[in-house]
């Protein structure tokens, strides 16, 4: 019942749920983002939510939260600098994680958009983008596909797809395109997300491994941020009016065992 045993112990539990969670996204070296907002807590301190956003090996969108972080400005520097001693504290670093298949580029975007406005998050840039990325919607037998935006497409990920890469993607669109188009397996889906799964079911992502790649990049990108909200609907019930000095290293290891609690959970 002691304060300071009960404070020991969340935050064993907290930093192996957030290493597990961590070492799952490493492990599988999949494309994956970072949803990162920020919002003021009862006493008034900025606090920055970060919620990791990738595609598990089925072919479903999983968002994890790993922590929350206080900041004392949400200047985009200061944001990108408290992201990244985020991950060294944990053994890692945003250059690392480049090489696991974190895009710093197009995923910093959504960091450097923070603090805009609607009419300024979607500049021209990015509607290009989610206007490319609307020829991968499966619905009414595939009649929104369209080969030349979704080449454009890959070419917003160079990491992904150099030249080379290109040009095996091009090939495989046209296949894919007359295999699901009239595959009964692949009529009535919703959307993007039921399309991954299906292809995983049914073995396309293997023999489409470049289409399944973009469908993954596109399944990815941070496009809302329903996840970090929940985050700070749980922080203002753990961090409450009674509970105003509650310290930022104690209420993050409090968010984690409770919002990861299915990781959590584990043997």
């Amino acid at each position: 019942m002691a304060p300071n045993i009960q404070r020991e112990l969340t935050s064993v539990c907290a930093h192996l749920t957030t290493k597990k969670i961590i070492a799952e996204i490493v492990r599988v070296k999949q494309p994956f983002s970072l949803l990162v907002d920020e919002s003021r807590d009862v006493a008034v301190k900025e606090q920055m939510a970060i919620v990791f956003r990738y595609v598990d090996k089925i072919g479903c969108v999983i968002e994890r939260f790993i922590g929350v972080v206080h900041v004392k400005n949400t200047s985009v520097k200061s944001l990108k600098i408290a992201i990244d001693h985020f991950f060294v504290k944990h053994g890692l670093s945003l250059t690392s994680l480049r090489g696991q298949g974190y895009d710093g580029v197009s995923n910093m975007r959504v960091l450097d958009n923070i603090q805009e406005g609607l009419n300024n998050r979607f500049d021209e840039v990015n509607m290009r983008l989610f206007q490319c990325m609307s020829s991968l919607d499966p619905s009414n037998s595939f009649v929104a596909f369209n080969k030349d935006r979704l080449l454009e497409f890959a070419k917003f990920y160079p990491a992904d797809f150099p030249q080379h890469d290109i040009w095996l993607l091009d090939d495989q669109l046209e296949n894919y395109y007359e295999d699901v188009s009239t595959n009964a397996n692949f009529t009535h889906l919703e959307g993007i997300a039921d399309l991954a799964k299906k292809m995983v079911e049914f073995k396309k992502d293997v023999a489409y491994n470049k289409v399944f790649l973009l469908i993954k990049l596109a399944l990815v990108l941070p496009v809302a941020t329903a996840t970090v909200e929940r985050v700070f609907s749980a922080m203002n019930l753990v961090k409450n009016s009674l509970r105003n000095r509650m310290g930022d290293d104690w209420m993050n290891n409090c968010l984690v065992v409770y919002i990861e609690k299915g990781s959590f959970c584990y043997k």
